[in-house]
């Protein structure tokens, strides 16, 4: 397998570096809400020193410059004539009352008590006219004096108690109780509030106040554990920057370097462990996007859920599994494991980073850990349980699988809390639903298309490749059925070995099956579907046949291009010969020629690139020397198949795949298994018996009708013959 460049590994490490750092910046969208009265729940203390502006101090100060400056009052020119009118109204009721002879006097009395005291009824009652008429005048007078002073509000009762001071001293005692009666009550401030020029002066007041500055020494108490929280504190928390976090060049170099470590620690794995669909820059980078994404989703997500206080375990409905298990699919089981876990600590480090802001509620160190142990174990049971998929219910099996993972995880977590309720047990098992199936349904809707974009072979395609009425397939057990059935054979042998080796034993079953494809183009110059004929080879020069034979080759791979074949399925066509001679041929032309170029009988390759490719050229020629030989005895069958692999190994074919010593002592153990099964003896039957021979003559006696054989189908009866 082709090991990936230097600078290739530098370019995944570097935008996969980036995209950890973007994900990991220390920027929260979560900003604490506090509200004024709100009860700290630990003690806070300013992290810097810090001298600033206080506008809560200021505008305090201000206000007070303001409340102390008094009303601004100007007189008001219409309470004097207004009043006195008042008064005109009064003594033309009680004239009216006087005058009118209808009413008695308990009438009267009744209808003055709404205007003078009681006592000053009977004394208007029995007064004359000129002396009420006396009374009438000095009253007006007095309200007029009165009127025409400055009266503050609130200073009018003062002024009704030196009103009889004015009243003159000609009035007896009772008419000057009925002169106050009717004045007093009309007694009103004649000063009133000039607004525009009140909030005038109390402007200038508040101007003339200078800005309240505050310092705050670092490690200064700004809020105690159980203490109300005010204006003031809000406001020097905001400025000593624990309410809207400032980013610090501690906190980016932490993402950064944590960033770079991640980014390296996968760089240095793909490089290590190649992986045959990882060979291209696009599909590196398209893997390293795949990977930052959904830790930055994670790290957004934790940042506005958590700390989880009210135990709704929100925090875990993401479906984060889902990446791990697509690429566990589409790329192999062990990265994903490895990323998955990378994953889960740049989640862990997300939450440690969280700012330290709250004041009502705390993140709690088990919040730390849980978030790793369930998002790192799902995406390990997830990446264990799709690695083979190949059906809708094994996905869903998987999501059962993480869910229950997850729960369990939360569950171990949640017993560790001191303070813990039934509930709680309701939102973990909803929790881990949502993640576990979640990822499930996922990776089952998601991979083909992903597949497609990173040019990976999908299991849903292999199984589709591998039905045996596929067109290609088709196409082949017509026009060369020979090779048809030997790629059958091979590929029962190979995929029980690439089993036994932890290979893709679907994709070698494939490979098999279209490893032989371009035979189609000549079937007839093939031993396996000459089917007794006359074979074409016969009298040709041995450099043509092997041109021929080689041919297929090329062949192969131009039918697998125009069906639109997977690249990894067409890896199969070349590979499986590799660069070997076309042996047969090549040593016909030594006997003719001992300096024959064996250049001219070569393959054109490459070799084996992977364990599949390898597994198959090993089955391959496993079978052919096998079915070509006369002896098919187990002893004879267990030396075949050493001799094919000890020659591969000497011919260098297989140096270019990741096959050990032990995967091809398992190979050869399986292939010798199988091949046995295959070509296993059979006992003669002894010839039938005359009651048998009589019956059957029995059934076709003269004049018994027989019926006719069924019409052979279309193709078998206008194909020309093979070869």
């Amino acid at each position: 397998m082709p090991s990936l460049k230097a600078p290739q590994v530098l370019l995944f490490g570097a935008v996969l570096a980036f995209g950890f750092f973007l994900a990991l910046f220390p920027f929260f969208p979560k900003q604490l809400e506090i509200g004024v009265g709100d009860i700290a729940t630990r003690d806070l203390v300013s992290p810097r020193d810090e001298t600033f502006e206080s506008a809560v101090l200021t505008e305090q100060a201000r206000d007070l410059a303001a409340l102390a400056v008094p009303d601004v009052l100007v007189a008001d020119p219409n309470v004097s004539p207004s009043q006195l009118a008042k008064l005109d109204e009064s003594v033309a009721i009680i004239s009216e009352v006087r005058q009118d002879d209808d009413l008695d006097e308990a009438s009267k009395r009744q209808s003055l008590l709404a205007i003078v005291s009681r006592d000053s009824t009977d004394t208007v009652l029995i007064l004359s006219d000129e002396r009420w008429q006396h009374i009438v005048v000095d009253a007006g007078q007095v309200l007029g004096i009165v009127l025409a002073g400055s009266i503050t509000p609130g200073g009018e009762e003062v002024v009704r108690q030196e009103l009889l001071q004015k009243i003159a001293t000609d009035l007896t005692a009772d008419e000057a109780n009925v002169v106050a009666d009717l004045a007093s009550p009309l007694v009103v401030p004649t000063l009133v509030v000039d607004a525009e020029g009140t909030d005038a002066a109390r402007e200038v007041a508040r101007e003339s106040v200078e800005p309240q500055f505050q310092t705050v020494f670092r490690n200064q108490m700004i809020v105690t554990e159980g203490q109300p929280i005010d204006l003031t504190a809000v406001e020097v928390l905001e400025e000593v920057g624990l309410l809207s976090p400032r980013v610090e060049w501690e906190n980016l170099a932490a993402a950064a370097l944590i960033a770079v470590l991640a980014a390296a620690t996968l760089a240095l794995y793909v490089r290590q462990f190649p992986i045959p669909n990882l060979v291209t820059t696009r599909n590196l980078v398209l893997l390293a996007i795949f990977i930052a994404v959904p830790v930055l989703i994670a790290k957004l997500h934790l940042s506005l859920v958590l700390p989880d206080d009210s135990s709704r375990f929100i925090a875990y409905f993401l479906p984060l599994a889902a990446v791990p298990m697509l690429i566990s699919t589409l790329l192999g089981a062990r990265l994903a494991i490895v990323v998955g876990l990378m994953q889960a600590a740049l989640m862990m480090f997300a939450v440690i980073s969280l700012p330290d802001l709250s004041l009502v509620e705390t993140i709690q160190p088990v919040d730390v850990g849980r978030v790793f142990l369930a998002y790192g174990l799902g995406a390990v049971m997830g990446s264990y349980a799709v690695q083979r998929a190949e059906r809708a219910n094994q996905y869903a099996a998987a999501g059962v699988l993480v869910a229950g993972v997850i729960a369990g995880a939360l569950f171990a977590t949640w017993l560790l809390e001191p303070e813990r309720s039934g509930i709680d047990v309701v939102w973990i098992i909803g929790a881990a639903s949502a993640s576990g199936l979640g990822s499930g349904l996922l990776t089952a809707g998601g991979y083909v298309g992903v597949g497609a974009l990173f040019g990976v072979t999908t299991r849903v395609q292999l199984m589709e490749l591998a039905q045996l009425n596929a067109p290609l397939l088709r196409q082949l057990q017509d026009e060369a059925p020979g090779t048809f059935h030997h790629s059958i054979i091979v590929g029962n042998l190979a995929e029980r070995a690439a089993d036994l080796i932890g290979a893709d034993p679907l994709l070698v079953r494939v490979g098999c099956y279209y490893h032989d494809l371009g035979k189609i183009a000549q079937p007839g110059y093939y031993i396996e579907n000459q089917l007794a004929g006359d074979n074409p080879h016969d009298g040709m020069d041995p450099k043509e046949s092997a041109r021929i034979i080689a041919q297929h080759v090329t062949a192969g791979l131009e039918l697998a291009e125009r069906h639109n074949l997977p690249a990894r399925v067409r890896d199969f066509i070349p590979e499986h010969h590799g660069t070997r001679l076309v042996a047969y041929f090549y040593r016909l032309a030594s006997q003719q020629d001992p300096n024959v170029d064996p250049s001219f009988f070569r393959y054109p390759g490459p070799k084996p690139q992977s364990r599949e490719t390898a597994i198959v050229m090993l089955a391959d020629s496993t079978e052919a020397m096998v079915r070509a030989s006369e002896d098919r005895s187990s002893e004879r069958i267990d030396v075949i198949v050493d001799e094919v692999v000890s020659e591969r190994l000497a011919e260098g074919e297989l140096e270019e795949c990741d096959l050990t010593l032990r995967d091809i002592t398992t190979i050869s153990a399986s292939f010798k298994q199988t091949l046995r099964g295959v070509y296993h003896p059979r006992i003669a039957y002894p010839e039938p018996s005359e009651r048998e021979k009589g019956a059957r003559l029995g059934r076709f006696r003269p004049g018994r009708r027989v019926p006719p054989l069924p019409e052979a189908p279309a193709p078998y009866r206008s194909r020309p013959p093979s070869g």
